[in-house]
């Protein structure tokens, strides 16, 4: 795509240089694209060109890593995506599980999704307690990294790919409470060797959280169940049970 479509309005004309911008970046994938290559490509000038990727980034819609000045998709693109396919999709076949097990618990209930580096809040069920959380709300991100439910991921791929995201997200680990690479490292061992990912308190003070990720057959992990809960009902077995009700919704969702 190398024309800007000019429309009769500045309003219409903007979205339609938006939206070149926006395929531009899909096209430049995992790795995403530079602003010289978007002007390029695209036949805007610099000025204009960075004065819409800055309002798409402020959006969501864009995701920049100033350290490598390229732009990829952002978080709420992956919101945007699976709403569409919300038939078939990972969003529908977990809805049932979310109300159940804050039906079962009267916790706070999340779906989360891998998106790039990020990790993406697609669905929450708020429990009896409202309780602070690292996504926030629907649509809400962290880096992979940060949080059980990111971990739960991140254990169970391949050290490579471990290895890839963890170097990309390094800087803004220091973002959250006590999270260093080297603290990542052994969270995902742990997990590995537990199933699930356990965070007591640590990055949120007094708040838990236990997720496990959907291992669909073939596929590497790309979303997970969680709870969030206070740290004062953690009572002895609390965890293990919580861990179990996890798995058996998630081998519901992958016998579908």
């Amino acid at each position: 795509m190398s024309e800007i479509v000019v429309s009769p309005t500045g309003g219409a004309q903007l979205l339609d240089r938006a939206v070149i911008l926006l395929d531009l970046v899909a096209d430049g994938g995992v790795e995403g694209i530079s602003l010289k290559e978007l002007t390029a490509r695209s036949g805007l000038n610099t000025a204009t060109c960075h004065r819409i990727l800055n309002t798409l980034v402020g959006h969501k819609l864009l995701a920049r890593d100033d350290k490598k000045r390229r732009y990829r998709l952002g978080a709420r693109m992956a919101i945007y995506g699976v709403r569409a396919a919300r038939g078939p999709g990972i969003i529908s076949r977990c809805e049932v599980a979310l109300s159940r097990l804050r039906r079962r618990t009267g916790d706070t209930t999340h779906l989360m999704a891998r998106f790039n580096h990020d990790l993406v809040c697609l669905d929450r069920r708020d429990g009896e307690c409202i309780v602070p959380t690292l996504t926030g709300s629907i649509g809400g991100f962290v880096p992979l990294g940060a949080g059980p439910g990111s971990i739960s991921m991140l254990a169970f791929l391949d050290e490579d790919e471990q290895d890839y995201i963890i170097r990309a997200n390094i800087e803004r680990y220091g973002a959250y409470r006590n999270l260093t690479e080297e603290k990542v490292r052994q969270l995902i061992a742990d997990t590995r060797t537990r199933g699930y990912a356990v965070d007591i308190g640590e990055l949120i003070p007094g708040i838990a959280g236990v997720a496990m990720p959907i291992m669909l057959p073939g596929e590497k992990p790309g979303a997970a169940l969680s709870f969030t809960l206070l740290c004062a009902k953690l009572t002895p077995g609390v965890i293990e049970h919580y861990a179990a009700l996890l798995k058996e919704e998630i081998d519901a969702i992958v016998g579908q």
